[in-house]
C-alpha cells in the first residue's frame, strides 16, 4: 500500500503495522500532513531531499512496539496513562524481588544524601525500568504506581528512625548510618496498611 506526499506515492512505510495505525489513531499522521502544507516550496525540496513523510512516519513509528503500544521514554510500553483518567492508580502485588531492590537503593540513597533525593545522581528509574520489563504490560502502570508506594514508606521509615534518634536532625545534615542498621524492609512493611489506593503507615503500633 503506498503514502502519497507532497504529489509523490511512495510505499517506504508498512501501512499494514500497528504502529502505523496507531499513528494514524493518535493523530500523529494528521499532524505531519499539516506541517507538510505549511511549507514553502524550498521547505519542500529540503523535505523531499531527506526522505520527506516516509522518513518522519518512520521514525514516528518506532515511538511504539510491535502491538502499537506507545513507548516511554525509557523504551517501555504500556505506561501511557492517555484516557485511562486514575483507574491504573491501585494497588497491586509487587515482587519481593523489586520491592528489596527499591528498599536497597533507598537506603543507599538516603544514607549518600544524607536524607535529601537528588534527582541527578539517583538510580530509582533504572530499577522502575527493570521492574517493568519484569511484568505484563497490563500490569506495568498498577505495579508502578504500588512500587512507588513502597519506595516512599521506605524512606519514610527511614527519615523517622533518625529522627527518633536525633530530633534536631534535618534531612541534608550528615547522621550516625548505624541508625538505620535496624530498619529493614520487613521492619518497614510490617507497619503499612491499605488506604484505598495508597499505602500509609498504621496509626497502631504493631511492636505491641
Amino acid at each position: 500500500m503506498n503514502i502519497s506526499g507532497l504529489g509523490n506515492a511512495y510505499s517506504g512505510v508498512n501501512t499494514n503495522s500497528k504502529q502505523y495505525k496507531a499513528l494514524k489513531e493518535k493523530g500523529w499522521l494528521e499532524g505531519v500532513i499539516q506541517n507538510e502544507a505549511m511549507m514553502s516550496p524550498e521547505g519542500k525540496m529540503i523535505y523531499e531531499i531527506f526522505g520527506g513523510r516516509d522518513t518522519i512516519v518512520n521514525n514516528l513509528m518506532k515511538q511504539f512496539d510491535s502491538d502499537g503500544d506507545l513507548l516511554n521514554a525509557n523504551g517501555v510500553a504500556g505506561m501511557d496513562v492517555t484516557g485511562k483518567g486514575t483507574s491504573w492508580q491501585k494497588l497491586t502485588n509487587v515482587s519481593e524481588e523489586y520491592r528489596q531492590k527499591m528498599f536497597d537503593n533507598v537506603k543507599k540513597e538516603f544514607i549518600q544524601e544524607n536524607g535529601v533525593s537528588n534527582g541527578d545522581t539517583t538510580k530509582r528509574s533504572d530499577i522502575f525500568k527493570d521492574y517493568q520489563l519484569s511484568v505484563n504490560k497490563d500490569k506495568r502502570l498498577s505495579g508502578t504506581w504500588t512500587l512507588e508506594q513502597y519506595e516512599g514508606q521506605y524512606r519514610s521509615a527511614m527519615y523517622a528512625a533518625v529522627k527518633a534518634a536525633n530530633p534536631n536532625w534535618k534531612p541534608g545534615q550528615k547522621f550516625d548510618t548505624s541508625i538505620l542498621d535496624n530498619v529493614t524492609r520487613e521492619s518497614a512493611e510490617a507497619t503499612l496498611v491499605k488506604n484505598g489506593n495508597r499505602l500509609v503507615r498504621n496509626s497502631i503500633d504493631v511492636s505491641v
